[in-house]
């Protein structure tokens, strides 16, 4: 598990944006956080990869608070984050962008054998595209590759950031079998979404957020469902369910 305790962050001079947040994403479990643009959402994702140093509070991965260490040390400690978008070298096979989600650990090249096989089993993607340039791949493609390098060390904890961004339909239906795969695989998955039917349709849990604080954490269905969650997100309820 992953909890946030009174996490305060910001850049800069710009002054606090993240003002006190407390929630934890459950172990093994998808939770994703939404809210409207500038809640601070991408912001406790950064604060957790290290990418920001928080000014105060906690990050505990565990029993451990890993806010503040370097990104280096936060992700040999099993947390990976997936860049927002275009993350892949297009100049490089699949096989080599996935490889190098082990670079930290490149001196154990046996094991970075053995886990790139079990992966692509996971993901047949990557056995059948393995020499093919990432360049030559769709957005859906590119972003199941994305997942799969995340999972070359084998991570306790995967933050997503806003992971349809850009792509079609088709491409976000992939998209949503990769994350499940994380799931499966006992990853954490901790979640940034702006498409909000997707994200929570997806999550098992779910985080409202908005001026950099916690408005609700509850189940991701149940928030759905809730009349009041589709009138500020989708403009009117959400449509009913039919048998």
């Amino acid at each position: 598990m992953i909890t946030f305790q009174n996490l305060v962050a910001g850049y800069g001079r710009a002054g606090d944006i993240l003002r006190g947040v407390d929630f934890s994403a459950a172990e093994s479990a998808i939770t994703c956080i939404v809210g409207p643009n500038g809640a601070g959402k991408s912001t406790v994702l950064k604060a957790c990869s290290g990418l920001l140093q928080p000014r105060g509070g906690q990050v505990m991965l565990g029993d451990e608070d890993i806010g503040g260490r370097s990104p280096a040390q936060i992700l040999r400690r099993g947390v990976v984050q997936v860049p927002q978008h275009n993350g892949l070298f297009p100049s490089l096979t699949v096989r080599e962008n996935v490889m190098l989600g082990a670079y930290v650990n490149r001196r154990e090249r046996e094991r970075n054998r053995r886990r790139y096989t079990e992966i692509a089993e996971l993901y047949p993607l990557i056995a059948e595209r393995a020499d093919d340039k990432a360049a030559s791949l769709s957005g859906g493609q590119r972003r199941t590759v994305e997942f799969a390098r995340a999972l070359m060390l084998t991570p306790r904890v995967v933050l997503l950031d806003e992971p349809t961004l850009g792509l079609d339909p088709k491409a976000s239906k992939q998209l949503a079998d990769s994350i499940t795969t994380l799931k499966q695989e006992g990853v954490t998955v901790l979640m940034v979404e702006q498409n909000v039917r997707f994200g929570l349709t997806l999550a098992d849990h779910a985080v409202v957020m908005e001026g950099g604080r916690v408005l609700h954490t509850g189940s991701a269905g149940a928030l759905l469902a809730d009349p009041d969650m589709g009138r500020l997100f989708f403009g009117a309820a959400p449509p009913q369910e039919t048998s």
